[in-house]
């Protein structure tokens, strides 16, 4: 779904009547799967306020404050730095190899991991960390035989915390003017 859809939607049916922009919007804010907050919402907000033809309609209204309250809610959500190298670990798989992994991963003094093993072995950890999306760097030493997968922990989870973040206050003031 593309915020362009929603803005499109709701001019079109707010010019030919608003309550037909308004069953719109409860069918909108009905579908969260479909109608995400972050990539159609806030997005088709953001143009609709924009807009002088809709701006003021009830329905843009609704989804501006269902916006605005999704925005509030994640910045009231504490966002501090990771100050040991402890990680989440959401790891699916519990074989040996992702146990030793998740070891690593729960531990706060180690920072990096080798991993020695044949490619096959390599590729399910390698798929386990990207599944999980983990918050590790991956190189493979190719140094010696079997190559040794590097793992080393990053804090990529609040990098995209703190950009989500500046972005979600940016966000804020344009749409609660």
């Amino acid at each position: 779904m593309e915020p362009g859809f929603i803005v499109d939607l709701l001019i079109a049916l707010g010019q030919i009547d608003e309550a037909l922009a308004g069953h719109a919007t409860d069918h909108i804010l009905a579908w969260p799967q479909t109608y995400g907050p972050d990539a159609v919402l806030v997005p088709a907000v953001r143009r609709l306020v924009g807009s002088s033809t809709i701006r003021g309609s009830a329905a843009v209204q609704r989804l501006r404050v269902f916006c605005l309250d999704h925005l509030r809610a994640r910045i009231a959500q504490p966002l501090e730095a990771p100050q040991d190298w402890r990680r989440a670990n959401a790891l699916a798989c519990s074989c040996r190899h992702c146990a030793e992994l998740g070891r690593f991963l729960a531990d706060p003094e180690r920072r990096m991991w080798t991993f020695k093993a044949a490619e096959a072995e390599r590729g399910h950890v390698k798929g386990t960390i990207t599944r999980a999306r983990c918050d590790l760097d991956l190189t493979t030493d190719k140094r010696g035989r079997p190559y040794t997968l590097v793992c080393t922990k990053n804090q990529a989870s609040y990098d995209r915390r703190a950009k989500q973040r500046k972005q979600d206050l940016e966000d804020l003031a344009r749409l609660d003017p």
